[in-house]
């Protein structure tokens, strides 16, 4: 292959690439850990023990783990998590290239790689070979660096534009940690904070301070805030595992008057950014706010450790043609809001079709939520 100049003249250097699964590398956690820590585009998405995590988590689905470095003069200095697991819309089944449903993490490169646009164009080409050779029918793909680098826009553009990518870029809720953060939150959550955060012992736990009791709790808390148990029990344990390493950490509600955990909250922190993981309430508390107190004092923790930037997930914009939220996904995001303050960043995403099939089933949906919406009665 040769490299290109910004400008798009061919310049007489060659460049050599290449491609190594995971599952061939002598030392697959510590090369993908090394670069995911080097790449500056790469966040906790792209970590080694969240992509283990994801992939237990989907096993339910099938997923096979599929990810591979990017080689440049026999290196590595790429990595592109691709994961393909088992997917049922309607009456359809296909395989989507995902990640526990939702987009792949962006290929990630260390920097100041030559010829960019070419190692990223081969990258696109790799990822989109190896999904077809899985049979999957769709990739989705978010850039979400733990910081904006400048080039978002124009690496969404070049998947366009040359891999025939569409843009499905979404605006999610984040907000700055500073010392006066929590004087910004919604009138109502302070009232809630003052009134209830007495009845609790409020508590942050990482590294060894995760014990298997904690674990447990998690776990028995979760299955009892979703009402069943959706995913494995060793999932659940790779989820601590993160809090372990300090990748991420918990924060733990328990009730004075009755001894017991009531809600736990998983953060997710990574080169100074965080993330909300998951969360667990049990139902029996919910009058009392606690998902309110975990999350001040999951702020209050972020602050103390100078992690500036707190994203919160997706905000669920008013209904379109091609997004109609549903109820819940409004009512979480009316209580990210409380937080947030309309304080958003763009996360960069693409999506492409490789199967018509696939195609047809995703717009067939999009199309019955549309008629439910307007309240359309099927024309005959």
């Amino acid at each position: 292959m040769m490299c290109s100049s910004s400008l798009g003249a061919k310049l007489n250097v060659p460049i050599d690439l290449d491609t190594l699964e995971i599952s061939a590398a002598p030392d697959p956690f510590g090369v993908w850990t090394h670069l995911a820590q080097s790449c500056p585009d790469a966040w906790f998405w792209h970590s080694w023990r969240f992509m283990e995590f994801i992939s237990i988590a989907a096993q339910k689905n099938d997923a096979r783990n599929l990810s591979f470095f990017v080689l440049l003069d026999g290196k590595p200095i790429g990595l592109v998590p691709l994961m393909v697991e088992r997917i049922q819309i309607g009456s359809f089944s296909g395989c989507d290239a995902a990640y526990y449903g939702g987009p792949l993490p962006w290929p990630a490169f260390v920097p100041d790689i030559p010829c960019f646009e070419e190692v990223e164009g081969y990258a696109f080409q790799e990822l989109e070979r190896r999904a077809r050779t899985a049979g999957a029918g769709r990739i989705r793909i978010r850039l979400s660096p733990p910081r904006l680098l400048g080039n978002e826009q124009q690496r969404l553009v070049r998947a366009i534009s040359v891999h025939h990518y569409l843009d499905a870029s979404y605006v999610s809720h984040s907000l700055s940690i500073q010392d006066d953060t929590l004087r910004s939150i919604r009138d109502r959550y302070r009232r809630y904070v003052k009134k209830f955060m007495p009845h609790y012992n409020m508590a942050v736990i990482d590294g060894e301070a995760v014990t298997p009791e904690i674990e447990e709790t998690y776990f028995q808390l979760h299955v009892k805030d979703v009402g069943g148990q959706f995913r494995s029990r060793e999932s659940y344990h790779l989820q601590a595992n993160l809090a372990r390493e300090r990748e991420a950490f918990y924060v733990t509600a328990t009730h004075l008057g009755r001894n017991v955990i009531a809600g736990m909250l998983l953060i997710s922190v990574y080169k100074g950014a965080a993330y909300d993981n998951s969360v667990a309430v049990d139902p029996g508390f919910q009058d009392e706010y606690v998902s309110h107190l975990l999350k001040w004092t999951a702020i209050e923790a972020l602050n103390a450790r100078a992690v500036q930037i707190y994203e919160l997930g997706e905000k669920a914009v008013l209904p379109t043609t091609i997004s109609i939220p549903s109820a819940k996904n409004r009512g979480i995001s009316y209580f990210k809001e409380g937080w947030s303050r309309d304080s958003t960043k763009l996360v960069v995403a693409a999506e492409k079709f490789l199967d018509f099939d696939f195609l047809c089933a995703i717009t067939s949906r999009q199309l019955d939520a549309v008629k439910t919406h307007c309240a359309l009665e099927a024309i005959s």
